[in-house]
């Protein structure tokens, strides 16, 4: 969809330290995708401080958490967070991950991986990408601690949240574009890469209940696994 391919172009770093942040740090990110069948958008990835953070679960999503996750789209996301307090960089990968073995996505990485620079005082890193084949699922690590020294690294597995915002139909027809293709199946919806206020939930972001196979999606082969990214984070100066 047009939403995912915008989160795909916004491959640049924009760098807004915060006033009381000085010097900056380096750090090679690199995302493994986990859940076969379920692809990942290009990922958000922020450097930032304890006060500041992406999401919250028992909460309500925020306008850019509900974005990112319904359609993919991280750019409402990124234009919040730039220039927030705490938040010492902000980052969108350049492609979608997807696990090996899924028919539709020979030509697309199981693993990802660049470089992000930021204030080393930030502390803190998260990352989020929408599970494709979700209507508002989303993978994320949130509030991770940044090596501390050089050369170090730390790895992290990702969980799988519902933001909560949207009705989970498990329909093509209320699924993003990409998903058929990129799981190499196909149905008679073309699907859609904008939020449906019929479908709206009113809920908050808590852990992803999975998929059910009620509808087009099939339980197993699109599971909704409970860390769908694995993540290691090395600080290179």
């Amino acid at each position: 969809s047009s939403t995912v391919m915008a989160a795909t172009a916004l491959s640049g770093a924009v760098g807004v330290a915060a006033a009381d942040m000085e010097g900056e740090a380096n750090y090679r990110v690199t995302i493994a995708n986990l859940a076969s069948g379920q692809p990942l958008t290009p990922p958000l990835v922020v450097l930032h401080g304890a006060e500041a953070s992406l999401v919250e679960a028992g909460a309500p999503a925020g306008e850019g958490l509900q974005q990112l996750a319904e359609n993919g789209n991280a750019q409402v996301l990124v234009d919040a967070l730039s220039g927030a307090e705490g938040v010492g960089s902000v980052a969108v990968g350049e492609h979608p991950i997807a696990a090996g073995g899924i028919p539709g996505a020979a030509d697309v990485p199981s693993v990802a991986t660049r470089e992000v620079s930021g204030p080393a005082e930030a502390g803190l890193i998260s990352l989020a990408s929408m599970l494709i084949c979700t209507t508002d699922g989303f993978s994320i690590v949130h509030d991770a601690p940044l090596p501390a020294e050089v050369g170090e690294t730390a790895t992290f597995f990702s969980h799988a949240y519902d933001a909560g915002t949207e009705i989970n139909t498990e329909s093509f027809a209320d699924l993003v574009p990409p998903c058929q293709g990129l799981v190499g199946v196909s149905g008679e919806a073309e699907g859609v890469g904008a939020s449906n206020p019929e479908l709206a939930e009113g809920g908050v972001v808590a852990p992803h209940p999975g998929i059910a196979g009620e509808a087009d999606l099939d339980g197993m082969a699109h599971a909704v696994a409970e860390n769908p990214a694995l993540v290691v984070i090395e600080r290179l100066s």
